[in-house]
């Protein structure tokens, strides 16, 4: 296969524009925990970490798939945006779960270095991200 200069600047292009949409997801994603991601893992706190990389992969993996089915950019950003809301609904729904279930906070301890809370709620994004890809 030979790759064309317009091929080559294209898919630069589609780089540049995603991983500029997964900033602004994660971005978002940040501003709505209750706790300060950047501050937590500055200071060490490696179930925010782990939270936080396991839901940077499952973003990055949905942009992946939708960036594989769409012919145009707009259609993958939007479909990137929506399986974004889906995930926020679904952490939503979880941690609801979960709190009156178990009578487990999962923000709580998640900001309190609480590791198995970490690995379930960023594992649920990653689940998550693979059943949207095979949405998709």
């Amino acid at each position: 296969m030979t790759l064309t200069i317009h091929q080559l600047l294209t898919m630069g292009f589609w780089f540049v524009l995603f991983i500029l949409l997964l900033v602004v997801l994660m971005a978002v994603d940040v501003a709505l925990t209750r706790y300060n991601d950047f501050e937590l893992i500055r200071r060490g706190h490696t179930a925010v970490a782990l939270r936080f990389v396991l839901k940077l992969l499952a973003h990055a993996l949905i942009i992946s798939r939708s960036m594989m089915i769409s012919q145009v950019v707009w259609d993958a950003a939007v479909i990137s945006a929506y399986a974004f809301v889906l995930l926020l609904i679904v952490q939503w729904l979880f941690d609801l779960v979960m709190k009156r279930a178990a009578g487990i906070d999962m923000s709580k301890n998640i900001a309190e270095n609480h590791m198995p809370s970490a690995l379930l709620s960023g594992s649920l994004h990653v689940v998550g991200a693979v059943i949207l890809m095979g949405s998709m």
